[in-house]
């Protein structure tokens, strides 16, 4: 038999369910629930914290319970398309509760402040607290090496036109790779080069001979979370790189996008293995926080001077610091913990997604699918057998509602390319998952029947 808490526990949660409690509105008063089965205040504070800890209610200290909004947009409901292409969620699916909190404190606090021209690397507050967070990254620094900046393509822009005291030119890429990174270089004009990365990573001897023989300025990596791949580096790669690079004097650059969401908890970023000197860490928050487009790097001390100088010239051509707001909101989600419970809410999720998409992914291998990735962040990719076209698959998948990404667009040229699609799951819920895959195996049957293109 039940106790009276467990009761009430499932009672509002099939309330929730069934629509009775609305997202943003009140729940009944301790009071009420007291009367309501007869209990103590105890007991029905009991109960609210079980679902509070769980993630379905919130509270506002003098006001009362609410139910979190990420609950009633999350729910597994269907929609007319699925969206396997984008890896940005979107804001309805975050507890946007504690994002108003925040940004409601970061407004009291700040109201008498403006972004001056002694601040383009970030607000002094924030700068500051940001090593003890990176320490639990493995990532150690001190403040004037953090430099807050609008995202990470706005620091891939910069450390790609500035010199390196190595003064080398050529730019290393793992293929494939983000693609606005990738575009980016094509569109300046920058000298890249490629090294072939699969669901085993990179191979370490063809690195050591490209860091020998070529004049590699700096190697863009994303060790874990791969896009478009959604693989991550194990720790004797990760460990080999950064002494390939202390050895051959070539600079790493970390891309760490989504390092807040690990299930690695022995994990350890390729700057954990690093000299200090050969190697800058970016992380962007704008996979869990998509509502607000910041991020921040760690740049070397003998790099500081030329660094600052190259942020200050950006300011002719784009704006490097993110609104006083937004600092002040992420500064005010660290400080509060609201950022690690709002991580602990998202892999709780993700998990589930994860669990959903690879036994999904094991029912493609019927149709000659390699699939790749699944296990990590929010990208899988599945490289496709030699009867199916690329372009006519993603087109034909999006007359019926379903949308993928091309695996070229993250290809540096035909030599690397590997006919694919790239997958994510960071808007869809399991529903979608299971729908999509649905329509993803009919589509594969009609070819495998014939339909050879």
């Amino acid at each position: 038999m039940k106790n009276t808490y467990e009761r009430i526990v499932e009672d509002i949660e099939k309330d929730i369910k069934n629509g009775c409690h609305k997202a943003g509105k009140k729940l009944p008063s301790v009071r009420e629930l007291g009367n309501k089965y007869n209990c103590s205040k105890n007991t029905v504070v009991k109960a609210y914290e079980t679902l509070k800890n769980n993630h379905i209610v919130y509270s506002i200290p003098q006001s009362g319970y609410y139910i979190v909004e990420k609950l009633i947009k999350n729910e597994e409901t269907t929609s007319s398309v699925i969206n396997f292409s984008t890896g940005n969620p979107i804001i309805g699916n975050m507890n946007t509760p504690d994002l108003k909190h925040c940004l409601d404190r970061a407004v009291d606090i700040y109201r008498n402040n403006s972004l001056s021209s002694n601040s383009w690397g970030g607000v002094g507050s924030l700068r500051r607290i940001l090593p003890k967070y990176l320490s639990d990254f493995q990532v150690f620094t001190n403040h004037d090496n953090i430099f807050v900046n609008l995202g990470i393509q706005q620091a891939l822009s910069i450390l790609t036109q500035m010199p390196f005291p190595n003064d080398k030119n050529l730019i290393l890429i793992e293929q494939p790779t983000y693609r606005f990174f990738m575009e980016f270089l094509k569109f300046y004009g920058a000298k890249v080069i490629g090294i072939t990365r699969d669901e085993n990573g990179i191979d370490l001897n063809r690195l050591e001979d490209i860091f020998k023989k070529k004049r590699i300025k700096f190697f863009y990596t994303i060790p874990r979370n791969h896009n478009p791949l959604g693989t991550s580096y194990n720790r004797l790669q990760r460990k080999a790189i950064a002494e390939l690079a202390a050895k051959y004097d070539v600079y790493i650059v970390e891309d760490d996008y989504f390092g807040d969401i690990s299930f690695d908890s022995r994990y350890d970023p390729i700057y954990a293995y690093s000299d200090n000197y050969h190697h800058i860490y970016l992380k962007s928050f704008s996979k869990i926080i998509p509502w607000m487009r910041i991020g921040f790097l760690v740049v070397p001390s003998h790099l500081l001077n030329i660094f600052q100088q190259f942020i200050q010239l950006s300011y002719y051509y784009s704006y490097f610091s993110p609104s006083l707001v937004s600092q002040a909101t992420l500064e005010i989600y660290i400080r509060s913990n609201i950022l690690r419970k709002h991580v602990t809410s998202i892999k709780k999720e993700l998990s589930e997604k994860q669990k959903v998409l690879r036994k999904n992914l094991c029912t493609l291998e019927e149709y000659d699918i390699k699939c790749i990735g699944g296990k990590s962040g929010f990208y899988s990719c599945l490289q496709l057998p030699h009867y199916i076209n690329e372009n006519k698959l993603v087109q034909d998948l999006k007359k019926q509602n379903v949308f993928v990404f091309p695996g070229a667009r993250f290809y540096l040229d035909d030599s690397f390319y590997k006919k694919s699609i790239r997958l994510s799951i960071a808007c869809v819920n399991r529903n979608d998952i299971d729908r999509g895959f649905e329509i993803i195996k009919f589509q594969l049957e009609k070819y495998s029947k014939g339909y050879i293109y």
